[in-house]
């Protein structure tokens, strides 16, 4: 779901010129996508408007958790859905299927919030998920590519890309803020962190983005795995060198 003129075109001041009763200029109105609060899980934001749009499955988008947690329609149309129904909808549906989904937007993004899909005579909605089980183990990887779509979040904010290959790089909403650039379609990107490679396309929690190998700069802390210290001497249960003895 995304295809509107790109972030980084500029905003212009407007500067309001005084009456002679010397009114107050009316401050501008905030930007929506910053300032609304993120919807509980499965509830619209308040600006959202419910919409339905019929679409072809173009690609499914795989979260670094290894869940289908959405999906690209073929107008380039962003579907997202909670990693219960988007693993529903993927056992079930297939890449070309024609889709139906019932959902909500914010403003003229190409983002569609999905509650409800159908096709071929069958219907899915999120029921609450069974137990999880033990999220598979994510490992290093990288990607390198260019940009064939920027990835929303819940308020209209960008939170990730799929490239060109089909990878999915997802980056926490500061960060993608600060590395905002990336997300251009067509813009080359160098991409690593962790990760995991499904059935479905491989998806890759950034750590480190830029332009080029070799030019990647940090964007989140990534894991440290490893050994842990060893405690402090003096601790219970940790014996202590004995005091040298005084002749």
């Amino acid at each position: 779901m995304k295809r509107p003129p790109l972030i980084m075109s500029a905003m212009a001041m407007a500067i309001g010129v005084a009456t002679a009763q010397d009114r107050p200029v009316a401050p501008p109105a905030p930007d929506v996508a910053s300032t609304a609060p993120v919807p509980p899980p499965g509830q619209p934001p308040a600006n959202a408007m419910h919409n339905t749009r019929d679409g072809r499955i173009a690609r499914f988008i795989v979260n670094p958790n290894g869940d289908v947690d959405g999906l690209l329609l073929a107008d380039g149309t962003q579907v997202a859905m909670p990693p219960g129904l988007g693993n529903t909808v993927a056992a079930h549906a297939h890449l070309g299927q024609n889709i139906r989904i019932e959902g909500w937007r914010i403003g003229d993004l190409p983002l569609l919030q999905a509650s409800l899909v159908s096709s071929a005579g069958a219907q899915w909605t999120d029921t609450p998920p069974a137990p999880p089980p033990a999220p598979p183990a994510l490992s290093p990887m990288e990607a390198h590519g260019q940009v064939a779509q920027p990835l929303y979040g819940p308020r209209g904010d960008i939170n990730g890309a799929v490239l060109d290959d089909g990878t999915v790089l997802r980056i926490p909403p500061p960060a993608a803020a600060r590395a905002i650039a990336w997300a251009e379609p067509h813009a080359p990107v160098s991409a690593k962190g962790f990760g995991v490679a499904t059935r479905y396309g491989r998806a890759i929690q950034v750590t480190a983005i830029g332009t080029s190998p070799g030019n990647e700069q940090p964007v989140a802390t990534p894991p440290q795995p490893g050994p842990l210290p060893p405690p402090p001497a003096g601790l219970p249960g940790k014996p202590t060198a004995a005091a040298p003895s005084t002749p």
